[in-house]
């Protein structure tokens, strides 16, 4: 928005140089982006300013909304008188009903329409005056009907229009919506076809303007016009965006339409523009006007606490100072006990809360007259629940075992999620649906975080990744039968492709069962649970795939993924993977572990090597020595274990290490012998164990 100062005198004469007027608009929030000097008609130099306005200050798109905010950033007195009583002095003896009939199809659209009439007009260059002040803001002067109202445009930041009254057909304006494939030539010779969502101003037969964008060139003003048709309106904000977005027309009309216009301003700026038609052009001005208006335009008011504004903008402002700052900007306001009632003027439309006064007083009162002040408070421990802690646990340990984490969409494609929709979902539930989705290939909430390992599985060996482990913590979705919408937590895991150079394995191996199962066991290490693992039938598993069971509760599956998703998603080698249902694991973590004093006395250590039949499983040996080895018995660690030739046939040797220890005494050999010796009789009783030679 360019401002040239010589006219901003008219309203407002703070005594301040150009480079003062424009410090106080930058720091009042208009900020000033170049100031220039302007060569005029008669040799004179003309300054200028150039203000970026932004979007919530359409206010300051005129020379009077400009004026406004110097009086009020200067302390100074801005002279701006209405011009209402001086058009009603000079009205003519001729009705306006006579001559035009207007009528407003879309009230919700055009919240006011009103139309002048002014007849016997001639239509000539502009006085000199006239030109050289659109000239100093960079507008070329037409004519002096087209030129006034640009002028008062640029005054007060209300867009007007002028018709030729004998191009309008009928004699009649129609506010209405365009007819899908309607025609519309602008004044700057745009062809268009104009869509159902374009609002028009209409005569009897055909557009005549694009409503707050543009007039069209069948009733433009040209040499011949005698009788003109003065416009102004207010018009909705979106929809005149949405047109000059969709049909490519910016103008200073359509810039200030979106920005919301004041709605009282409407018959000022078309008064103002009346009068100098008359002065400048001839004619007379018919009697009354034609204001059609669809909505209350009382005044709004907002209450304002003094404190609030005192505890946002973190200093000390007293009532009488946010008072002043206030009505200096043009608000009422009215004190009502601890708080104010402020009265928002009709040119600033968008003011509508108690948010918005404190930053006017705040940008008045200036920003760097609010004095820094550091935070304070006391800053609290954030304690993690137990579930946030087993989520930072799992992720750990899962990390530390060479897993990648993977961070993947919350969607997936719906021929993907069916492989694996028995995972956690009861029978007959459903996918839920994205009724906008990305692309077809996440067009449904993923039920399973597998699709999405599977799918980082595939791109990284295609790229030559070879060994890929991944794993991934978040949200599955399904809909039950009933409809209703399930959310659940999942962590899942997935290894695929041969192993990396490594003395411990065989050359070109790849992963197994006990690879995943590993993991598994390694996530949940620290959650101090245990998992056991019993067959299953799922048909996205290959044979020896398990369910993961606590406390007798399906919590999960594991295993090695079936043929049909090998060959579904291209994979060379067989995937391994696990997936638990992460709220129903943290639903039966233990408690939290008591602090225990460290042991004053050492710890006596015993190795036991036993044969035993190969179907006798590892951890029944560990519960049985457990449960006879009594309370001086403090940890048993499995380091062995060994099949082979020089073992028995069906026999397989296990080697744990026994660690005793008591907390107030050194054991002795006499102590511990006898309960190594009940150890060892109880794996013999139970489970058929004979110590190792």
């Amino acid at each position: 928005m360019k401002i040239y100062l010589d006219w901003l005198k008219d309203y407002v004469d703070p005594e301040l140089s150009t480079e003062e007027v424009g410090r106080l608009l930058t720091f009042g929030g208009l900020e000033v982006e170049a100031q220039e000097q302007t060569l005029l008609s008669d040799g004179r130099k003309a300054d200028v300013l150039e203000l970026n306005v932004t979007p919530n200050r359409g206010y300051a798109l005129s020379h009077m909304g400009v004026a406004r905010e110097l009086a009020a950033l200067a302390g100074t007195p801005c002279k701006i008188e209405s011009p209402m009583q001086a058009l009603e002095a000079v009205w003519g003896p001729d009705p306006i009903d006579a001559c035009l009939k207007v009528t407003n199809n879309e009230p919700e659209l055009c919240a006011r329409y009103s139309a002048l009439a002014i007849d016997g007009v001639e239509v000539k260059p502009s006085p000199q005056w006239l030109a050289d002040r659109l000239t100093a803001i960079g507008l070329r002067p037409i004519n002096n009907i087209v030129d006034i109202t640009n002028y008062v445009l640029m005054e007060y930041g209300q867009p007007l229009h002028a018709f030729d009254a004998d191009l309008l057909a009928g004699s009649e304006i129609i506010v209405r919506r365009a007819r899908s494939g309607e025609a519309f030539t602008a004044l700057d010779g745009t062809e268009l076809k104009l869509g159902d969502d374009a609002l028009v101003i209409a005569d009897a037969s055909k557009p005549a303007a694009l409503a707050g964008i543009m007039g069209g060139q069948g009733s433009e003003v040209t040499q011949k016009t005698r009788k003109v048709i003065l416009e102004s309106a207010c018009f909705h904000a979106p929809t005149v965006r949405k047109a000059s977005k969709k049909y490519g027309i910016r103008s200073d009309s359509s810039m200030r339409f979106e920005r919301e216009v004041d709605f009282e301003g409407v018959v000022q700026a078309q008064a103002r523009a009346a009068l100098l038609i008359r002065e400048l052009a001839g004619g007379s001005i018919r009697k009354g006007r034609i204001d059609l208006v669809s909505r209350p335009s009382g005044a709004r008011m907002v209450t304002l606490r003094p404190a609030r504004v005192r505890q946002i903008l973190g200093t000390e402002i007293s009532a009488d100072e946010i008072s002043d700052c206030l009505r200096r900007l043009g608000f009422g306001v009215a004190e009502s006990g601890d708080s104010f009632e402020v009265t928002i003027p009709s040119f600033r439309p968008i003011i509508e809360r108690e948010i918005e006064l404190i930053e006017e007083i705040a940008r008045l009162r200036g920003y760097r007259n609010i004095e820094p002040e550091a935070p304070r408070g006391a800053i609290q421990a954030v304690a993690f629940t137990p579930q946030q802690q087993a989520t930072r646990q799992t992720r750990n340990a899962l990390s530390q075992a060479g897993y990648c984490e993977a961070v993947n969409f919350s969607f997936s494609a719906e021929k993907q999620a069916r492989y694996f929709m028995s995972a956690f979902a009861p029978k007959a539930a459903q996918c839920i649906a994205l009724n906008n989705p990305l692309s077809e290939e996440l067009g449904v909430m993923r039920v399973s975080l597998l699709p999405g390992l599977l799918n980082a599985a595939k791109g990284n060996i295609s790229r030559g990744q070879k060994p890929v482990r991944v794993f991934e913590q978040g949200a599955i979705f399904y809909r039950t039968e009933a409809g209703e919408r399930i959310e659940t937590a999942a962590l899942a895991a997935l290894a695929v492709g041969p192993y990396e150079p490594n003395v411990w394995k065989e050359s070109g191996a790849s992963c197994d069962f006990y690879d995943i199962k590993g993991a598994l066991e390694t996530a949940i290490s620290d959650l101090r649970m245990t998992i056991e693992l019993k067959a299953t039938d799922r048909d996205f598993l290959a044979p020896g795939g398990a369910d993961c069971l606590i406390d007798g509760v399906v919590v999960g599956y594991i295993g090695a993924l079936s043929d049909a998703i090998q060959r579904a998603w291209e994979l060379p080698h067989v995937a391994y993977a696990f997936e638990l249902d992460f709220n129903a694991l943290t639903e039966r973590l233990p408690e939290p572990p008591k602090f225990h004093s460290i042991p004053k006395f050492p710890e006596v250590y015993r190795d036991i090597s036993v044969l035993v039949d190969r179907a006798v499983k590892a951890g029944a040996l560990t519960e049985q020595i457990r449960a006879a080895g009594g309370p001086l018995l403090r940890r048993i660690d499995l380091y062995d274990h060994f099949e082979g030739k020089k073992i028995e046939k069906g026999k397989k040797s296990l080697t744990y290490s026994l660690s005793f220890q008591s907390p107030d005494r050194t054991l002795s050999d006499d102590e511990i012998n006898p309960i190594f010796e009940k150890i060892v009789n109880t794996l013999s009783e139970k489970l058929g164990a004979t110590l190792r030679e």
